[in-house]
């Protein structure tokens, strides 16, 4: 064996933001669970921050979530 294996993770690549990366979280929220209950949205949305180390206001958050259950569904929020 060569002892070129890589045994730790790979340090991330891209010079992201936080915001960029909660902008990203929006993003795709919105395609996931547009149209669907605000409550469910909140949940998604306060667990999808939580997870990435992310902290929004609670006032923000529910802004989002409103927003978010008040988009038309699509193809991808309605599976």
């Amino acid at each position: 064996m060569s002892g070129d294996t890589q045994d730790e993770p790979i340090q991330d690549q891209h010079s992201f933001t936080g915001d960029d990366m909660v902008a990203g979280i929006l993003v795709q929220h919105e395609a996931d669970l547009a149209g669907h209950d605000e409550a469910e949205v909140l949940d998604a949305l306060r667990e999808r921050l939580a997870d990435g180390g992310h902290e929004m206001t609670d006032e923000v958050l529910r802004e989002h979530a409103h927003r978010i259950a008040g988009l038309k569904p699509n193809k991808f929020s309605e599976q």
